[in-house]
């Protein structure tokens, strides 16, 4: 691609579109060289636009933007990879937007992060290659949400109680706090379980790969619902994808 003086190559994973007046879209972009960021592409809704499918939420693309005074504009679209399996497989499709939804939510504009960045496109290839899961049960989704909370500086506390600190059976989890709390500290928290305790230590543990094969467990759902309530806690609402997903099995 031809790079101007103004253009900014990045490579991006685009998160999510909105219409834009009657032929244009906003695109949501996780680039890895300038992090978060919005940028309109113009006449994409016309019929026989040149931009295709390039630039259709999940796929990963190297991209021209042109910066102007509130947006960028994308003015070249190479498509990498649009994971096309990933799109006929409901459990699939529902952990890219759940991670996308949630890299969103924790990130800030303009703030390159290449971990997060390096955690989607992860993510979307071992979607793309299927998933044994259920979202709401799913050692996946828990592994996922865990790490882009700790990218985020929101790991959560597992080792002690996130209260007081001390060592004590975990008999709660607040969201509020952090992390895990003792029994003398649970009114600082809703009650755990200990099987969704080790099902958080393994979101924490066991590589993405080792969990996309992992068939869906009660505590792998206890473990995502407090893992959920962590990260809405901090951005102030909770995820749509999440929330649909659950309600319609």
């Amino acid at each position: 691609m031809a790079v101007s003086r103004r253009s900014l190559p990045a490579r991006a994973v685009v998160l999510a579109s909105r219409p834009l007046g009657e032929a244009d879209r906003i695109v949501r972009l996780f680039t890895r060289e300038h992090g978060r960021l919005d940028a309109v592409v113009k006449g994409v809704r016309r019929s026989g636009s040149r931009w295709g499918g390039r630039l259709e939420p999940f796929n990963l693309v190297d991209l021209l933007l042109y910066p102007g005074r509130s947006l960028y504009t994308v003015t070249q679209a190479q498509p990498l990879a649009d994971y096309p399996r990933l799109r006929g497989q409901r459990e699939a499709l529902v952990a890219a937007a759940v991670a996308c939804e949630a890299a969103a939510g924790l990130t800030s504009e303009h703030q390159p992060d290449e971990a997060v960045f390096d955690l989607l496109v992860e993510v979307l290839g071992l979607a793309d290659a299927g998933l044994a899961a259920p979202a709401a049960r799913s050692p996946f989704l828990a592994g996922v949400l865990f790490r882009l909370l700790a990218a985020a500086g929101l790991r959560p506390v597992l080792e002690h109680c996130a209260v007081c600190g001390g060592g004590g059976r975990a008999l709660g989890f607040s969201a509020a706090r952090g992390g895990l709390v003792c029994g003398d500290c649970l009114h600082e928290g809703a009650p755990v379980t200990p099987e969704a305790v080790a099902a958080l230590v393994e979101a924490r543990d066991v590589p993405l790969a080792g969990l996309a094969g992992r068939p869906p467990s009660a505590a792998a759902g206890e473990a995502l619902r407090h893992l959920h309530a962590l990260y809405a806690w901090h951005s102030g609402g909770r995820l749509r994808s999440l929330h649909f997903a659950s309600a319609t099995g």
